[in-house]
């Protein structure tokens, strides 16, 4: 069995991303194969890296259950042409592997590459944005898609699908990071807008592949969109929506955070705090 796979096994069986790490640094190919097998003890002699709970794990049936899991998801995967990457494989998005905690595994559907090859920026905020709001972001992309950027956003509602729909109309490449498996978009409405994304050469990607969906799945999807842009702007939010996790995780990861200029409180609170400038046009943009 393949290394990539053999990981995605024992990530899904719930190894910490500690222990999936020194793995793929001291063990061998081999013995990553007997471990599959329930055969441990070289490993823990050798390393001395498995808590008792990942010994318990891996010489229980869940051990089984997590193998069978993961060859019907990877068929599932093959059907839908879905494909996955983890952290220590080359092609792992270099953007993402200089911010805190980056996903283990992501899981993705379309152009990986375009990461590394575009300037990428992201553009989110709430749900039910204003019409001033809705029309600066249509020309704000307007303008990127002409100098060839990628758009990043969320596939929400409000800002995020009317960024990725400005981005599409214009012709350009939309990145959507996905709070749920790429193979189950949420919110369902806006499946239509994935396959077009797919369509027209973007990028669909999540670090979700089980039907398992948690609020917290918003959250930790904002600092993926955070993390694979180049520049956040911030279109419009309140100062208690999830759009200010997203500026937080911009701050913390070293992106230049840009806002529109309104009085929403999660704006006003953004720009007071000196991390943030007001957004009047592509020349803003840090572009080498």
């Amino acid at each position: 069995m393949n290394i990539k796979k053999i990981f995605f096994i024992l990530y899904d069986l719930g190894f910490s991303l500690w222990t999936l790490s020194m793995l793929h640094k001291e063990a061998s190919e081999a013995q990553l194969n007997e471990l599959l097998k329930g055969e441990y003890l070289e490993l823990q002699f050798s390393l001395g890296i498995f808590s008792n709970k990942e010994i318990e794990l891996i010489t229980s049936k869940n051990l089984k259950e997590s193998t069978m899991h993961i060859e019907e998801k990877l068929q599932e995967f093959a059907k839908e042409n879905i494909k996955y990457i983890y952290f220590y494989e080359n092609s792992y998005p270099s953007k993402l592997k200089s911010i805190p905690h980056p996903p283990f595994f992501l899981f993705y559907k379309g152009q990986l590459e375009l990461l590394e090859d575009y300037y990428s920026c992201s553009i989110v905020g709430t749900r039910k944005p204003t019409e001033n709001t809705l029309n600066e972001i249509e020309l704000t992309v307007t303008e990127m898609v002409k100098s060839k950027i990628i758009i990043v956003s969320g596939l929400a509602l409000g800002t995020d699908i009317q960024a990725h729909k400005t981005t599409l109309d214009n012709e350009g490449i939309a990145v959507a990071v996905l709070p749920s498996p790429i193979n189950e978009v949420t919110p369902k409405s806006h499946q239509h807008f994935a396959q077009k994304i797919i369509n027209t050469g973007g990028l669909l990607i999540s670090e979700y592949y089980k039907n398992d969906f948690k609020k917290t799945n918003y959250i930790n999807r904002n600092r993926i969109v955070s993390g694979l842009s180049n520049a956040v702007i911030i279109a419009e939010c309140s100062e208690k929506s999830g759009t200010m996790h997203t500026a937080r995780f911009a701050y913390k990861q070293k992106k230049p955070i840009f806002c529109f200029n309104n009085n929403s409180t999660g704006v006003r609170k953004i720009l007071s705090s000196d991390s943030a400038k007001i957004y009047t046009g592509i020349h803003n943009l840090p572009i080498e």
